[in-house]
């Protein structure tokens, strides 16, 4: 079958994302079943899968909701994609292989027009919703689920889909129709783009675009984030809060021969240190975080358990943002001195080496992204100097916001000495990670803060869009610093009506350029993930965009 769509555009730009992951990909440690990451085949083309029984993944944090349309978390992405599926996903490949996108709902990739502006999509005629409702997925579902994720409830980032046509319309409120988003009839969908957009297919594959039942939600109304249902190779069974989701196989799943568990169990609100101690003991089989940075050298080193240790840089970054709209933080010197203060490897090291320093706004293996590049370092001297001519000579106090997840706040006091040999005395104020994640967006509250990204499709755009553009410079936006900037917002347009690849990284390196010299916030490192399966998980592998994959583990 076809894997990358239909025009030169798309399939030289998609070919190149993969040759960038290639080249900048890291080393893995051993896999599962001591079969290796590096392979590529992840521990997939080992030993036979077993049909019957669960695995038991366990999360230190347990899902906000699980509406498909407005879920946009770590644990929620994972139960989600057991659930639900989309019209495309990603192939089951470790490393860069596992960024190419495959027909999921769709029976093959889309056909684009030749002006790159029309996509039309055949359904696959097997596709069939899990039980209660017991039907066939139709074009209407999709339409309707596209259309009630943009308007009601508001999908968190609908920035990525507006370029279909009349879907401003749909967000500013004025239809809940979507002209752009046509059923052709019952088997094709056909989207209509305003100007051709390289990254569509991308945002099309995010659990936003989930497929869900019109039925099924006109029967739970609000409450449908606490009773999913899909298409996807699982659905669920139980939702005790705080404790645990429990998921069956689907009979009505279009690929159930590729599933070879019975079912799959959620535990949640485990420490990292519990959760590794329950998987030594059997009580767990997957570690949803990563190994506690103390205990990675142990189990490393441990022959028994070094066979089931798998690590994978991350595409992701975290970082401290300045509210651009308060002083001093509106001075770009003071921004900027801000990025010379921090010891980014200090940072790291106190993360037992589980991140790399990242001084760019791109991390490492993500399209853009420039090898090498140092755009701030360590210089407190410099810091101080910035801080002179920006009026500042004996520094400031503020406040840092953080939440009080592990390692966020023994980062923060580093930091926090950083800035007090520049002069800057930061006060550290801590609270629990949804209360601080809702805090930290809205601008009158705000000075300082912690936060982070993870990648949700290979490409700069989900970069640049959430953090640098006026649309998301509002609260409950990811825009936390407020920077509004309109050559940026000029600039992106341009790159993302790019129909030329190579051209439209070039742009996306020289808006990068642009806003680190604006500094709104202090590029701090990339995360390193070193998880854990147990020796009863066959399969195992981590996925560069999905991370865990249930689909195709099985028990042994």
């Amino acid at each position: 079958m076809g894997v990358r769509p239909r025009i030169r555009a798309s399939r030289t730009y998609l070919t190149l994302l993969v040759l960038v992951l290639l080249l900048a990909a890291g080393a893995a440690a051993a896999g599962c079943g001591g079969e290796t990451g590096t392979s590529g085949d992840g521990g997939i083309a080992g030993a036979s899968p077993k049909a019957g029984g669960a695995i038991n993944i366990a999360f230190q944090s347990e899902p906000v909701t699980l509406d498909p349309a407005i879920s946009w978390d770590v644990a929620g992405w994972t139960v989600e994609d057991s659930v639900f599926n989309a019209l495309y996903r990603y192939a089951p490949k470790a490393g860069a292989e596992g960024t190419e996108l495959i027909p999921d709902l769709a029976v093959d990739m889309p056909e684009i027009s030749a002006d790159g502006t029309t996509y039309t999509i055949k359904l696959r005629p097997d596709a069939k919703f899990a039980p209660p409702v017991d039907r066939a997925v139709t074009a209407e579902d999709v339409k309707y689920s596209f259309e009630r994720m943009m308007t009601e409830p508001r999908c968190p980032a609908t920035y990525f889909y507006e370029g279909v046509e009349g879907a401003s319309d749909a967000v500013a409120g004025k239809t809940r129709t979507i002209s752009g988003v046509t059923v052709v009839d019952p088997q094709t969908i056909e989207f209509k783009l305003t100007s051709p957009d390289l990254s569509f297919l991308y945002a099309l594959s995010m659990e936003f675009c989930d497929v869900v039942p019109k039925e099924w939600v006109a029967k739970w109304g609000k409450q449908v984030n606490r009773h999913p249902l899909g298409t996807g190779p699982f659905y669920m069974d139980t939702w005790t809060t705080g404790r645990e989701i429990k998921l069956l196989k689907n009979p009505n799943y279009w690929n159930a021969s590729k599933v070879s568990l019975d079912g799959v169990d959620f535990t949640f609100n485990l420490t990292p240190s519990n959760a590794l101690l329950k998987l030594e003991r059997g009580e767990v089989d997957i570690l949803g975080d990563n190994i506690p940075p103390a205990d990675v050298a142990r189990v490393t080193n441990d022959p028994q358990w070094k066979p089931y240790v798998y690590s994978q840089p991350l595409i992701a970054t975290t970082y401290l943002f300045m509210n651009s709209t308060k002083e001093p933080f509106d001075d770009v010197k003071v921004r900027q001195a801000l990025s010379w203060a921090i010891d980014r490897d200090k940072l790291v090291k106190l993360q037992s080496g589980q991140a790399v320093s990242l001084y760019q706004i791109y991390p490492q293996n993500l399209p853009g992204s420039e090898p090498g590049k140092v755009y701030y370092g360590y210089d407190p001297a410099k810091a101080k100097t910035l801080l002179a001519e920006a009026g500042y000579p004996d520094g400031f106090k503020t406040v840092v916001y953080t939440s009080n997840v592990d390692p966020m706040p023994k980062l923060v006091q580093s930091m926090q000495a950083d800035l007090k040999a520049i002069g800057v005395d930061a006060e550290i104020k801590t609270m629990d990670r949804a209360t601080y994640y809702n805090f930290s967006s809205d601008a009158a509250k705000t000075e300082l803060g912690t936060s982070d990204w993870f990648l949700d499709f290979p490409d700069p755009v989900d970069w640049i869009v959430p953090f640098f553009t006026e649309a998301n410079a509002v609260q409950g936006g990811l825009n936390t610093a407020y920077y509004v900037d309109p050559w940026v917002e000029q600039a992106t347009g341009e790159a993302q009506k790019m129909t030329d690849p190579e051209a439209r990284l070039a742009k996306y390196t020289e808006i990068q350029q642009h806003i680190m010299e604006q500094a709104p916030y202090v590029t701090l490192y990339s995360p390193v993930m070193t998880t854990m399966c147990s020796k009863n998980v066959g399969g195992f592998y981590l996925h560069p965009v999905l991370w865990f994959d249930p689909l195709m583990y099985w028990r042994k």
